[in-house]
């Protein structure tokens, strides 16, 4: 129903919406008619509108591009009866609001890499009957916010990045109500940092399953998080349920389905908790419980009140499926810019989690994201190399192993010195269980080498290893973007000892081109487009330049360097999905002798 006195404009297709924000006067309802609205561009509202969809089904806004978004800067606006979706949005969100009062009511986040919401810096911020499925990071982040009400139901959040449902970062006043099922973090996250902070006054009511835990509540030991009320069920966690570290005058009321694992309730930090209420109701355990078995961890309990109550737990279970069925196959017809979505069954080669693996990315590679450590195909075709290529020639002592975990666990890794540069991805975790574990970050203004908050400055066309530091290099998706992608090769072979191996990545088109092709000339200082330029979203969540496209001739070319390479492809199906590249240095009876 339209506001009394509103004036009202129809939008009923992409153009005529992009229009309508340019155009329409302050105040209006701009009414969404059309089932689909396919955007490259940002839609911003600059003064104060409403976008209401007005179908028995809400209409999709879905963003072509992860640079574009739905972005609220005017204070008062509205957006009511939307389903929204992009592709691309690997690092970046598909909401974005930085004004007071504004109301988002019936919203549906669907189906994208990236996040859902992010709100910064508002005062009056509502989110209701707010529902997400399938996001690559969270639903719902505000930082420096007051007075937020928010009511939010979310499935399978978190799929590609590991982290909570929704975050809250030195907020105050604010209420919140989420049923949250299978998120690969926390579904609550609560940080107060701001020592100036007057306390979070907040109202919690979480309803959790498939976490690894329920609540999250962060603060720092000098400016403790404190005045929160928080009422949890939950159950199926896998770290604890709940996690407080920093923090007093908590009033916490847990619903847990058992209490006879570790980490009820789990307390960290040098402050811990102190002048606090805990009740836990669970089942009745087989064994008597006290406080001290609902709690656990490094941090202190000073002046806390944590009592147990036996009975049934009241946990709702979040539903299979939230959207519905009509909009589910809507949103499978739109096919996220033509792809199919499926789910594959099998084990990923990182972790060892069993399950159905889903497509939720045009790029094949890209996704088919683990339920458990979230390695998206491409990883998980690289781990499988690895296990192969560590278990035959001069790696064979090493023994066979199924997955990346068992192979660091049983000690695979410990006489090997490995090279992973970046900072961010999946194999990091079991990689760095090796004997000699170096990762790096690059900063074109500074030489490698250089130390910046912990970590080491190189620049792969030359690092500042010896020779022959590295029994293995892995790079995942590198390389196009390096400038002078040969002049690494040949530095990788120099850091490599000899049967070393280099186990690398980069997308290939499918089928791929016959000859590797430079997209930039870089023969003088300054980058010269040869063709139209492409970026990748980065590890840095930042976007990175493809330098060179690379083709079948790659093992050739490498192979005249020293580097004879041959390529693993990866079946889906019945066909190529992707590639992993072996490149191995020859052995030293079998090095060219100098001169």
């Amino acid at each position: 129903m339209a506001d009394a006195g509103s004036p009202i404009v129809t939008a009923s297709s992409s153009e005529e919406l992009i229009d309508a924000l340019a155009e329409a006067p302050e105040g209006t309802v701009v009414a969404l008619d059309a089932p689909h609205y396919h955007l490259a561009t940002t839609l911003a509202l600059t003064r104060r509108l409403t976008l209401r969809g007005v179908r028995a089904e809400p209409p999709i806004l879905s963003f072509s591009d992860g640079r574009y978004a739905l972005s609220v800067q005017a204070a008062g606006c509205r957006l009511e009866a939307l389903a929204i979706t992009g592709l691309g949005h690997r690092s970046t969100v598909l909401v974005e609001v930085a004004a007071d009062d504004c109301t988002l009511d019936r919203i549906l986040l669907l189906r994208a890499q990236g996040g859902g919401i992010r709100v910064e810096g508002c005062r009056g911020f509502a989110a209701l009957a707010l529902i997400a499925e399938d996001l690559g990071q969270e639903v719902l982040s505000a930082f420096g916010c007051r007075d937020l009400r928010i009511a939010v139901r979310g499935r399978a959040i978190a799929r590609r990045v590991a982290g909570p449902a929704i975050r809250l970062v030195d907020c105050r006043g604010f209420s919140l109500d989420a049923d949250i099922d299978d998120v690969h973090g926390s579904a609550v996250t609560v940080e107060q940092i701001d020592a100036a902070c007057a306390g979070l006054d907040g109202q919690l009511i979480i309803r959790a399953h498939q976490v690894q835990r329920a609540l999250s509540l962060l603060g720092r030991r000098e400016a403790p998080a404190h005045a929160l009320r928080a009422q949890v069920s939950v159950r199926n966690w896998t770290d604890c349920a709940v996690l407080l570290s920093n923090a007093r005058d908590v009033d916490l009321q847990l619903s847990v389905d058992t209490v006879e694992q570790p980490a009820v309730v789990r307390l960290n930090g040098g402050f811990g908790l102190r002048d606090s209420t805990i009740l836990v109701t669970s089942p009745e355990p087989g064994n008597a419980v006290t406080a001290a078995d609902l709690v656990s961890g490094t941090g202190r309990s000073e002046n806390n009140d944590i009592r147990h109550r036996t009975r049934a737990p009241e946990i709702e279970t979040v539903p299979a499926r939230l959207l519905p069925p009509a909009l589910d196959q809507r949103l499978s017809e739109i096919g996220n810019a033509g792809f199919h979505v499926y789910d594959v069954p099998g084990r990923c080669s990182l972790c060892g989690w069993e399950g159905p693996f889903r497509r939720t990315h045009p790029s094949e590679r890209e996704t088919f994201a683990c339920g458990a450590c979230r390695a998206a195909l491409r990883y998980r075709g690289q781990a499988e190399v690895l296990l192969d290529q560590l278990g035959q020639g001069r790696f064979a002592t090493q023994g066979r192993f199924a997955t990346l975990a068992e192979l660091a666990e049983g000690g695979g890794l410990t006489g090997l010195a490995v090279f992973e540069p970046g900072v961010s991805g999946p194999l990091r975790p079991w990689l760095r269980r090796a004997g000699l574990y170096e990762q790096s970050f690059y900063d074109p203004a500074l030489p490698s080498g250089t130390r910046r908050d912990g970590l080491v400055c190189q620049d792969l066309m030359a690092t500042s290893f010896a020779d022959a530091s590295f029994d293995l290099v892995v790079t995942s998706d590198i390389f196009e973007h390096i400038r002078k992608p040969f002049a690494a090769f040949a530095e990788i072979g120099r850091i490599l000892k000899p049967g070393g191996m280099h186990i690398w990545t980069v997308p290939l088109g499918m089928p791929p081109p016959d000859e590797t092709r430079a997209r930039v000339d870089t023969s003088e200082a300054q980058d010269r487009m040869i063709l139209p330029p492409v970026y990748h979203g980065s590890g840095t969540d930042g976007l990175s330049l493809v330098y060179t496209d690379f083709g079948r001739d790659i093992g050739r070319l490498l192979a005249a360097m020293g580097l004879p390479t041959h390529a693993v492809r990866h079946g889906l199906r019945d066909h190529v999905a992707g590639v992993t590249f072996v490149s191995v240095k020859a052995p030293a009876s079998e090095e060219t002798p100098a001169g």
